[in-house]
C-alpha cells in the first residue's frame, strides 16, 4: 500500500459512498478554498486500486494553534482488519507530515469522521462531539414516486396535498437568483429557531463552486409573490443532498417545506438519481433536543436511517488539547444559555 496527494480515480471511488461523500470531493475543497481555507486531499492505493480517500482542512485557533478536520472522512473501502489498519496508519502518517510542514500555526490534533471506526492504532485518540451529523435519513429513489408517497407518514402525505391545493409554486435556480431567494427567508428561520447561520460568504462559495462542478441547485416555494421556503441541494454522484433550508414561519399553515421536499424528491427520481439524503437527524439518545422538531419532519418522509461510526480526535499535544476541550464545552454551554 501507498499514500499519495495525487488523487487520481478519487471521483469513481467516492461513488461507493452515497451519503455525505460530497464533503470529500473536489467540489467541497473548492467551497473551502473560496473562503480562504487551506485544504489537502489524499488517496491510499493498493497497487492501482484506491481503497481510501481523505479531504481535510485547517481550522484556526487562538495563540497560534490550529487543528485539522476531515468532514465525513476518511472514506475507506476495505473489510480486512489488517488492510484497514494499514490504511489508517498511512493516512495518519501523511496527515502528520502535513502538520509538520504547516509552519504558520501549530496543530493540536486531527479530527476525523471516518466511514470505518479506528482500532488498535498507536497514536492517542478519543471520541469527540460530532461536527457533521452522525445520523442521516436516506430515501431510495429506485422506488416509484407512488411507493415513496405511500411510505410517508399520513400527516406528511396530508400536508403535501394541502400545499398542492393551496397553489404553491416551486421554482429552481443554480445561481444568484436562487441564492437571493434563500437569503431572503433565512433570517426568518434564524429568528424562529433561535439559531445562527453560516456567514454569507459560505453560501456564496457553495453556489460559486456549484457552478464550476454543476453540483448545486436552489429550490424555493412561492405563494402570492411571497417566498415561503427555500432549500439548497447538492447533486453529487447518484445522490441529491438537502444541504441547507430556510422557512418563513409566518406562513406555516401553507406547509411549504413539505411540498418543497416532495417536488425535489420527484425531480431527483425523474433525473434517474438513486438517493435523496435529508442529511442530519437527532440521535436517539436525546442528546440533541433542539433537533427533534426538524428530525420529526424529516422522518415523516420514511426512508432508512444511516448511522456513521462517529467523530475521533487524534491528539498531538495533550496539554493544549485539554485546554481546547474545556473552552469548547464552555462555549457550548454559553450558546445554550443565550437561546
Amino acid at each position: 500500500m501507498q499514500v499519495s496527494l495525487n488523487i487520481k480515480k478519487h471521483y469513481d471511488f467516492l461513488q461507493k459512498f452515497p451519503a455525505g461523500s460530497y464533503l470529500q470531493s473536489r467540489f467541497w475543497a473548492d467551497v473551502l478554498n473560496l473562503q480562504n481555507i487551506k485544504t489537502w486531499q489524499l488517496n491510499v492505493y493498493d497497487q492501482n486500486d484506491v481503497i481510501a480517500h481523505c479531504l481535510l482542512y485547517s481550522n484556526r485557533l487562538p495563540l497560534g494553534k490550529s487543528y485539522l478536520y476531515a468532514p465525513k472522512g476518511p472514506l475507506i473501502n476495505a473489510t480486512d482488519p489488517h488492510q484497514i489498519q494499514e490504511a489508517y496508519a498511512l493516512i495518519l502518517s501523511q496527515i502528520r507530515d502535513i502538520t509538520i510542514a504547516t509552519e504558520e500555526r501549530q496543530e493540536i490534533f486531527c479530527r476525523l469522521e471516518p466511514s470505518i471506526a479506528p482500532q488498535d492504532l498507536a497514536i492517542p485518540w478519543t471520541n469527540s462531539e460530532p461536527v457533521e451529523p452522525k445520523l442521516t435519513l436516506l430515501l431510495d429513489l429506485k422506488k416509484s414516486p407512488e411507493q415513496l408517497l405511500f411510505e410517508c407518514k399520513e400527516k406528511t402525505r396530508y400536508n403535501i396535498r394541502l400545499a398542492e391545493r393551496k397553489g404553491l409554486q416551486i421554482y429552481w435556480d443554480d445561481g444568484e437568483l436562487g441564492l437571493e431567494k434563500f437569503l431572503q427567508v433565512l433570517p426568518k428561520t434564524n429568528l424562529r429557531q433561535r439559531i445562527s447561520s453560516h456567514q454569507f460568504n459560505h453560501y456564496r462559495a457553495i453556489v460559486e463552486a456549484g457552478k464550476k462542478h454543476h453540483t448545486v441547485r436552489i429550490a424555493w416555494a412561492e405563494w402570492d409573490k411571497h417566498v415561503l421556503a427555500a432549500n439548497i441541494y447538492v447533486y453529487f454522484n447518484q445522490t441529491v443532498t438537502y444541504l441547507h433550508g430556510a422557512f418563513d414561519d409566518q406562513y406555516r399553515t401553507l406547509m411549504a417545506p413539505y411540498l418543497l421536499h416532495w417536488q425535489a424528491i420527484k425531480e431527483a427520481h425523474e433525473l434517474g438519481l438513486s438517493y435523496y439524503d435529508f442529511r442530519g437527524l437527532a440521535p436517539h439518545d436525546n442528546s440533541k433536543p433542539s433537533w427533534e422538531g426538524f428530525s420529526r419532519f424529516k422522518r415523516g418522509f420514511g426512508g432508512q436511517e444511516i448511522d456513521s461510526p462517529g467523530t475521533y480526535d487524534f491528539i498531538y499535544l495533550p496539554f493544549w488539547y485539554n485546554i481546547y476541550t474545556v473552552l469548547r464545552q464552555t462555549n457550548r454551554q454559553a450558546r445554550k444559555l443565550l437561546r
